[in-house]
C-alpha cells in the first residue's frame, strides 16, 4: 500500500470540511461576523500541567530499556487473539509496521493544523493555539496511562508469539509491551480530544475532523495488529482508553463558562509535579 493516497485522502477530507464552512450561506447584512466559542483554560496552568504529563510520558518512554519487562508476564494472547492475529499480519508486516507510524503523524497533523487554520480565518489566533495545547494535555494524560499500563501488564507481542522475534530486532525491550495498544491509543485520543474541543468552540467543520479523524485512527488500528504488533483486545483497549481521556479532559476541564475555583478531579500544578483538587 502506498502512502500518498493515504496521505492525500486524510488532508482533502480535512480540506474539503474547512471549504465546507467557507460555503455556506453568507449572513444578513450587517450581522456580527461569526466568532469562536471561547474555551476555559489558562495559559500557566495548563502550560505546567501539559509540560508535566508530557514530560513524565516522554521521560518513561525513553526508559523503556530499564521498565519495560524482559520476560513476558501475558504469554498466551487466548483462541480469539491468537486466531485473528493470524488471519490479520500481513505477508510483509514491517510494511504495516511502517505505515501505522507515519499515521501517527499524519493524524495530529491534520488534526491541529485544522484547528490553527480555523482559529486564524476567524482572526482568532488562540482559539487555534490553545486547542493544540489542550490537545496535547489530553492525549499526554492517555499516553502516560499506556506506557504505565504497558510496563506492569508485560504482554508478548503477536509477533513474538508466533515465533518470529526476530522481526522487529531493533530493541529487545519492545517486545513484552503489547497491551494496550500505544499508537491505537495516541490517534484516538488526539481525534476525539481535538473533536471534542472542535464542538465545544463551534468550529465549522468539527463533524469533518470526527468523521475523517475516527476512520483514519481506526485504519491505524488495523495496521499495529497486520503488523504483528497488536493483538485486537489491545486495540480496542487503546481506542477505548484515548476516547475516554480525549473526551473527559476538554470536556471536564475546559468547556465554555467553567469558571470559579478548582473543583474536586481537577489537575493543577504543585511543587515537583501536579497535584489532583479534592
Amino acid at each position: 500500500m502506498r502512502l500518498a493516497p493515504v496521505a492525500a485522502f486524510l488532508v482533502l477530507s480535512l480540506t474539503t470540511g474547512a471549504r465546507a464552512a467557507d460555503e455556506a450561506p453568507p449572513a444578513p447584512a450587517g450581522a456580527p461576523s461569526p466568532r469562536l466559542t471561547q474555551l476555559s483554560y489558562d495559559w500557566t496552568v495548563d502550560g505546567i500541567v501539559t509540560g508535566g504529563l508530557a514530560v513524565s510520558t516522554l521521560t518513561l518512554m525513553l526508559l523503556d530499556k530499564n521498565l519495560a519487562p524482559l520476560d513476558c508476564k501475558w504469554c498466551d494472547p487466548g483462541t480469539i487473539d491468537g486466531n485473528l492475529s493470524r488471519s490479520v499480519m500481513w505477508s510483509n508486516p514491517t510494511t504495516a509496521n511502517a505505515i501505522s507510524n507515519v499515521m501517527q503523524y499524519l493524524v495530529p497533523a491534520g488534526v491541529m493544523g485544522f484547528g490553527l487554520i480555523q482559529g486564524y480565518r476567524f482572526d482568532d489566533p488562540a482559539a487555534g493555539w490553545s486547542a493544540v495545547l489542550l490537545i496535547t494535555q489530553a492525549t499526554s494524560l492517555a499516553m502516560l496511562t499506556n506506557v504505565i499500563v504497558k510496563y506492569t501488564t508485560g504482554r508478548a507481542r503477536p509477533y513474538v508469539w508466533q515465533g518470529t522475534p526476530d522481526l522487529y530486532s531493533a530493541t529487545v525491550s519492545d517486545a513484552n509491551v503489547s497491551f494496550f495498544g500505544g499508537h491505537t491509543t495516541f490517534v484516538f485520543a488526539v481525534v476525539v480530544s481535538g473533536s471534542t474541543l472542535f464542538f465545544m468552540q463551534d468550529m465549522p467543520g468539527a463533524p469533518w475532523v470526527l468523521g475523517v479523524g475516527l476512520a483514519a485512527a481506526s485504519f491505524t488500528a488495523y495496521l499495529r495488529m497486520a503488523a504483528g504488533k497488536h493483538y485486537l483486545s489491545d486495540t480496542l483497549v487503546g481506542a477505548g482508553v484515548g476516547s475516554l481521556i480525549g473526551w473527559a479532559v476538554p470536556y471536564l476541564f475546559h468547556r465554555p463558562g467553567r469558571k470559579g475555583p478548582p473543583q474536586a478531579g481537577d489537575l493543577m500544578p504543585a511543587p515537583g509535579g501536579i497535584a489532583v483538587a479534592w
